[in-house]
């Protein structure tokens, strides 16, 4: 990679010399005839996304809009790098590079951090779940952005950037699309001249749409409102104000039956489900195979689902932004309220059925001050931040149900600096550091009522001698409901004969003889009450080349930090941070008097300690879910980013991006009926539930969501109609090789590679005034894999991408 960056760089610095490659301001401003610029704020400060040096993908409000990504989990549409994921429930996962993790726990924290409007979000659920409209842009920034974004983001950054107030300007514009399943898209705003120096915006959407699946899984069903309000009373000082609501309601995200694994003396055997990509898992058809399964450890045949899916959850906050120039700099201050709250039924994976209820409440406050002294630039801040998070759940698996309710908090500070030293008007050298402390608490319980047939382990009974103890046969054992208390559980137990009548819950582990002989129930009891804290110094350093006026060469090393934590997880109540260190060569270029963009960037990082979520064994030697650190992880590749003007009229453009992330160190360490692991392993010479504990090592193994070569091809062309009309047609395609989404690298769980096309064609006025159009995505009509999940009680299931979509859409602006 070494000699292939070392060419680039020569190809670059001839072509920066080419005499006519120099951009003059007059061809600058001819827009129509070159490459349209994007300004970013990715470094806490306004400039072109070409003149950054950093590793970002950005992406304008139209583009968002010509592509249909009305939903944050589109944007891989547009950024090969990142994969955003949900199994179920309003806890959304997402990836850059293979960097993040999987939960289903909102308190564990996200590797790559959202933001919304400037405003560092914890839980990714609040910037995803809101809707995407009337935006400036989406950044996404990729690698460690451990300076000036600071909390976590080990793995990047996701920017959603609000359309600001326009002062001076009196205007309104709309968007309403329709197509199949019913799906009904509209967003508008307005923009308000309020005075000479103040303006108000306010925009809001509505967008429903029939579920992809036959359970009515997979819908949408979300309102939002946006409000903002901008006043420069001099011109040394602005102030926005801004508050925003987003309502979530309809069924939520679903998936579907792949198949199931059977246990026996040699491993598991697959069994393939009879379904396609769009039963769902409250389907007749699905209840029906559902009935044909043996659930663990109780193993006798499962239920239907007892509860519709559905999900309500409301988001909302308010924030500032106050600039200030002042003699030394200017000052910026943005405080800030956020709140969610909510509740969800959901299936996955394979659940019957689960339930969240949680509330988020986080306020935060960011100071910076940015200016100059002689050859130094400095953005000089502090940060705070506090976060709240209630929540009662449960996640039903009808012979096991454990229940959760904890208070979760988190206190963070940091402070951080960025200078630029300018050596010469074309070479220029940074460094930046931040400390940052977190400070965290756990106070909740964790109870699992388990039903065994038989004794308890090691006296449970396994299939095939659990057939001849009668506890498949129907009635022998009691399927729990949704219970969110211990005490509900016990009374129905005993109310309904199967446990001692009189039987009490206690605050202790309980053991509960079925009153048929047929099994035995166990209660246990885990409190956690636990805190601590977590510092660490991040740090940045970096040199920038202008190759030409138009040509930037960049090399950076940067440290990233994502705080451990506190967990309910029976005997493992504390996970310790991540890290990871990377080193970026990049360029960034304009040629052509601005018609071909050639931006080139080759990483390596060394990942150590990742969290991540899966079935392990704790102290005692029981089975629990639970976030440990993988070992250590080398990330590396390259990224090539083209785009071409080649006509007034025809752009073409090209995102390829070439990814090997592989773990240098990852064991696993389970036992049965948790251990279908496709890794090899060796006995560690414990026991869990009377099974053999296993060391699986999966060192070699791909990290997740990193698929090794991604491919975005897309092509414009206008065709003037007459001076006041034209037509516009899109294409767009994008090529994802296999990767594995889960933690067992099982066959299933490999997503195979797969190409995805997408198309419209808008008749609209050359000023931007209006536009008619249609749109078909996913032209191959074809489901992909986006979340596989093997289910603790013995199901492969997995969450599937759109199918073909189409329809037409109406934009206007006055």
């Amino acid at each position: 990679m070494r000699n292939a960056l070392l060419a680039t760089t020569a190809f670059i610095g001839m072509m920066a010399a080419i005499p006519g490659q120099a951009q003059t301001a007059d061809q600058a401003a001819q827009g129509s005839a070159g490459l349209d610029e994007i300004v970013v704020t990715a470094q806490r400060k306004e400039e072109s996304a070409q003149k950054a040096a950093v590793a970002i993908d950005a992406v304008t409000g139209s583009d968002l809009l010509q592509q249909g990504i009305a939903r944050a989990e589109d944007i891989t549409k547009t950024v090969p790098a990142i994969s955003i994921t949900n199994g179920g429930g309003s806890n959304t996962s997402i990836f850059i590079r293979g960097v993040g993790n999987i939960t289903s726990s909102s308190y564990n924290d996200p590797a790559v951090t959202p933001s919304y409007d400037g405003v560092v979000l914890a839980r990714a659920a609040g910037a995803f779940g809101s809707a995407f409209y009337d935006l400036a842009r989406v950044e996404v920034l990729k690698g460690p952005q451990g300076i000036l974004y600071g909390r976590n983001a080990t793995g990047g950054a996701v920017n959603i950037i609000p359309a600001h107030p326009e002062i001076g300007r009196n205007g309104a514009g709309f968007n309403f699309s329709y197509g199949n399943y019913d799906a009904v898209n509209v967003d508008g705003y307005v923009n308000l001249a309020t005075s000479d120096n103040s303006a108000l915006r306010f925009a809001a959407t509505r967008q429903v749409r029939d579920g992809f699946n036959r359970d009515g899984s997979d819908d949408l069903d979300r309102s939002g409102l946006r409000g903002q309000f901008l006043i420069e009373p001099n011109d040394d000082v602005s102030l926005r104000i801004g508050a925003d609501w987003t309502k979530v309601g309809g069924v939520g995200p679903g998936g579907s039956y792949i198949g199931s694994f059977t246990p026996g003396a040699t491993g598991y055997t697959f069994t393939a489900a009879p379904f396609d990509t769009s039963e769902g898992f409250n389907t007749d058809a699905a209840n029906a195979y559902r009935q044909t399964l043996l659930g663990a450890p109780g193993f006798g045949f499962l239920n239907a689902m007892n509860q519709d899916a559905s999900v309500d959850y409301t988001y909302w906050g308010v924030n500032a932004e106050l600039n200030w120039k002042t003699d030394i700099g200017t000052f910026t201050l943005i405080p800030a309220y956020r709140q969610s709250k909510g509740e969800t039924f959901f299936y996955g994976p394979a659940f019957n059925t689960a339930y969240n209820w949680e509330k988020d409440s986080q306020y935060s406050l960011e100071a910076r001050l940015a200016g100059s002294v002689g050859m130094v630039d400095y953005v000089l801040g502090g940060f705070y931040f506090n976060e709240t998070i209630d929540a009662k759940n449960e996640y039903n698996q009808e012979f096991v149900l454990p229940i959760q309710s904890y208070t979760h908090k988190t206190k963070s500070w940091a402070a951080f600096g960025q200078l630029t030293a300018n050596v010469t008007d074309r070479f220029r050298l940074v460094g930046g550091a931040r400390y940052t402390r977190d400070k965290k608490s756990m106070d909740g319980i964790i109870n699992n009522f388990i039903t065994f047939c038989g004794g308890l382990p090691p006296a449970n009974i396994t299939p095939p001698a659990s057939f001849a103890a009668g506890c498949a046969a129907p009635g022998a054992l009691p399927h729990y409901p949704n219970f969110l208390t211990t005490a509900d559980t016990v009374n129905w137990l005993a109310s309904n004969g199967w446990i001692a009548a009189g039987s009490t819950d206690q605050a202790n582990a309980q053991v509960f003889p079925l009153l048929n002989g047929t099994g035995t129930i166990l209660k246990t009891y885990n409190p956690v009450v636990d805190s601590g804290t977590y510092s660490r110094v991040t740090w940045k350093a970096s040199a920038e080349f202008d190759l030409g006026p138009q040509n930037l060469l960049y090399a950076t090393v940067e440290t990233g930090y994502r705080a451990g934590g506190f967990q309910l997880a029976e005997g493992k109540s504390r996970y310790d941070p991540e890290f990871i260190t990377a080193y970026t060569i990049g360029s960034k270029n304009r040629f052509f008097n601005n018609r071909v963009q050639l931006n080139l960037e080759g990483f390596y990082w060394k990942y150590k300690d990742q969290q991540i979520t899966y079935f392990t064994v704790d102290t005692s030697g029981t089975l629990i879910n639970s976030n440990e650190n993988a070992g250590k992880a080398t990330i590396k590749g390259f990224d090539v980013d083209a785009m071409v003007k080649a006509t007034r009229t025809t752009t073409l453009n090209a995102k390829v991006q070439y990814l090997k992330a592989t773990y240098d160190d990852l064991h696993l360490y389970t036992a049965s009926p948790r251990d279908n692991i496709n890794c090899s392993y060796t006995l560690t010479g414990g026991t869990a539930g009377g099974a053999p504990v296993k060391d699986f090592n999966c060192s070699g193994k791909p990290l997740l969501f990193s698929p090794k070569w991604t491919v975005n091809l897309g092509a414009e062309q206008v065709v003037p109609l007459s001076n006041t009309l034209e037509l516009v047609g899109n294409v767009a395609t994008a090529w994802r090789a296999s990767q594995y989404g889960a933690f067992e690298y099982l066959d299933f769980e490999r997503i195979p590679a797969y190409w995805q096309t997408d198309l419209n064609l808008t008749l609209r006025s050359p000023d931007g005034g209006w536009s008619v159009g249609g749109f078909l995505y996913n032209l191959e009509d074809k489901r992909r894999i986006s979340t596989p999940q093997r289910s603790p009680i013995g199901m492969a299931v997995a969450r599937f991408g759109a199918p073909r979509t189409y329809g037409l859409r109406l934009s206007a602006e006055f």
